[in-house]
């Protein structure tokens, strides 16, 4: 019996869960803070770590265009965000946000917002419908 209750002990996994809007509507040529957020039963550690990636609207592939870790972002060098993301965020108060500057049409699609922080494992990133509309 005892062995049994061992095993299915140490089965169990925590999850990260990470929250974010569903839909953002977002004005042509204004910056958008894309918010996220998550609860992890861990702490915090060094090791903990956010990625943003891009499915434009029709597309079948995600773009990862943002990566943060250990307090340093990296955005990716390559279009269509080049030079238009700052982390938003602060790991220590479960805020995985970013903005984005001069949004514009081709910027339509899905955000999705990924958070690790081990032991813990995600278990369904956020993901962020964004309409760029007419001033």
């Amino acid at each position: 019996l005892l062995s049994s209750l061992y095993l299915s002990h140490a089965v169990k996994v925590s999850a990260v869960e990470v929250n974010t809007p569903e839909e953002m509507f977002v004005e042509n040529g204004t910056d958008a803070k894309l918010p996220c957020t998550f609860t992890s039963v861990e702490v915090i550690s060094s090791a903990a770590s956010v990625s943003w990636s891009f499915q434009p609207e029709g597309a079948a592939t995600r773009i990862s265009f943002f990566y943060y870790s250990n307090g340093k972002s990296y955005p990716g060098k390559d279009i269509p965000f080049k030079d238009r993301i700052t982390w938003a965020g602060d790991l220590n108060k479960k805020d995985a946000s970013i903005t984005i500057s001069n949004m514009q049409f081709r910027d339509n699609g899905t955000y999705i917002c990924d958070v690790k922080n081990p032991p813990d494992i995600v278990v369904k990133p956020g993901e962020i419908r964004v309409r760029v509309v007419e001033k």
